[in-house]
């Protein structure tokens, strides 16, 4: 079975989660050329992780319930859903609102991140949530992914 949204889902998820990944480093220099840069890259990173959700989202509703679920919670590995694909669920729910947050904090607190060390500092924790939740997504997607491929390997000769 091959389902392309994974691959939309996955690549738009992880090109959010460099951008994020490009304005933790940004912040970490702290001047306002690089404030800027990585204000950029943090709306960059949000429109992308919504699209992640968008492309994700209508593959969990459409095709996971009814075509890869059932697999999964038959095949040698059923803890995959019920704790990677669960916690993922919800990760997968916060994550943009996060990746916003982040983005309206550069936008208020901009002006000042390159004086005020806790302003940055603040960005700083809101990038790097963003970049390591999404590395945990993209580790629980492959536990799952990897969970259906060995039911499809027990079930189908």
């Amino acid at each position: 079975m091959n389902f392309p949204l994974i691959g939309l889902h996955a690549g738009i998820g992880e090109l959010g989660a460099l951008m994020f990944f490009w304005a933790f480093i940004e912040l970490i220099g702290g001047h306002t050329s690089n404030i800027r840069r990585a204000r950029l890259a943090v709306l960059m990173g949000t429109v992308f992780l919504v699209g992640a959700w968008l492309a994700g989202g209508f593959y969990y509703v459409e095709i996971y319930g009814s075509e890869v679920k059932p697999f999964i919670k038959e095949g040698p590995m059923p803890w995959a859903h019920g704790v990677a694909m669960e916690t993922k669920e919800h990760v997968f729910l916060f994550l943009p609102f996060l990746g916003a947050f982040a983005w309206g904090l550069m936008q208020r607190l901009g002006h000042v991140m390159d004086s005020d060390r806790r302003a940055r500092v603040a960005a700083l924790y809101a990038t790097g949530s963003v970049v390591v939740l999404s590395g945990a997504m993209a580790l629980m997607g492959f536990l799952v992914s990897s969970s259906f491929r060995a039911a499809l390997e027990v079930m189908l000769p």
